[in-house]
């Protein structure tokens, strides 16, 4: 209500004014008239009009433009308040992300280094293993051929033995000849 009698105010002293200028205007012709180069009512009329469109923009225009500016402001501050957290939050997560890649990295050198020593150690049981059963083997194959060497000593034994004696001996007399002979081959083997 204060405002619509405020504009009406405004409205008619504008008109006012505008009529007074119109008059004047017309009377000067093509000339133009400065502000204050009428009479004494026209200057007057100009300087309430001019208070009364000043006092009315203070109160209608820029206080609201004001209040608009300083809210912008504040707007812009929190604007860049935020940006700036927002940076800062980016930074930190930036530096985390590269604590947990070098993390992530040191674990899997760490792995790879285990797994390497997992797999020599592997590799050296295996070569264990199987030094452990060539060995078994050439054991084996020894005895095997120990074995059948001291066959072959027992049979030439026995042929000698029965061309020595000239008869045909019995499988009591063989065995017991073959047992005499390999003992004495093993007590001469083992003392060398």
């Amino acid at each position: 209500m204060k405002r619509t009698a405020l504009r009406g105010a405004i409205a008619v002293a504008l008109l006012s004014c505008a009529s007074v200028w119109a008059g004047q205007a017309a009377e000067a012709g093509p000339a133009r008239p400065s502000l204050f180069s009428g009479t004494f009512a026209d200057s007057l009329w100009t300087v309430v009009a001019f208070v009364t469109l000043a006092l009315v923009l203070a109160k209608v225009a820029w206080k609201p433009l004001l209040n608009a500016l300083i809210a912008r402001q504040s707007h812009i501050e929190h604007q860049l308040r935020t940006a700036e957290d927002s940076r800062l939050r980016a930074e930190k997560m930036l530096e985390d992300y590269k604590q947990q890649g070098l993390s992530v990295i040191r674990q899997a050198a760490e792995q790879a280094q285990r797994h390497q020593q997992e797999m020599a150690e592997k590799t050296r049981q295996e070569v264990l293993a199987i030094r452990r059963r060539a060995q078994e083997e050439i054991e084996s194959a020894r005895l095997s051929a120990m074995e059948d060497l001291w066959k072959e000593a027992g049979d030439i034994v026995l042929k000698v033995g029965s061309e020595v004696l000239g008869r045909t001996l019995t499988g009591k007399d063989n065995e017991h000849l073959v047992n005499e002979a390999v003992n004495k081959i093993r007590q001469a083997g083992g003392s060398q």
